[in-house]
């Protein structure tokens, strides 16, 4: 056992690794939507046609497919090696010391639904924006 503790810090930092392509895609969501709005708010001649609203909400709904069944994937290597680090630790339990065992207790994974949840309202909420802003209708 004493091999597999040494791979044990390049395990948790591929976890983490996994768990960082969250913040990842928020970020380019978070790009990508400041952008539209901005684009949006200074051109609502142009947005106020339907052909561009149904554009930018295509586009939108492409990004959280996207996003979702790529984070799906990392998620699911995320959750399958917490699981194997947790029963490795729980196998042997007097290699790590209690603080030890906290700290892989916390990289358990934010649940999928959460993660997905949180990028789909974003994309909505843009496409909402878009669609019924009200200086868009001047």
């Amino acid at each position: 056992t004493g091999m597999t503790m040494e791979k044990f810090p390049e395990l948790i930092s591929v976890l983490i690794e996994h768990s960082q392509r969250f913040i990842d895609f928020w970020k380019l969501q978070l790009v990508i939507a400041l952008g539209v709005l901005g684009f949006a708010l200074t051109n609502p001649q142009v947005v106020s046609k339907t052909r561009v609203r149904l554009l930018i909400s295509a586009i939108f709904i492409a990004i959280a497919a996207f996003s979702v069944f790529s984070l799906s994937a990392h998620q699911e290597r995320a959750e399958l090696l917490w699981t194997a680090i947790e029963a490795r630790v729980a196998a042997t339990p007097g290699e790590f010391i209690p603080q030890e065992v906290a700290y892989i207790d916390a990289l358990k994974p934010t649940p999928f639904g959460v993660k997905a949840g949180a990028l789909v309202v974003a994309d909505v909420l843009v496409v909402l924006v878009i669609w019924f802003s009200p200086k868009l209708k001047e």
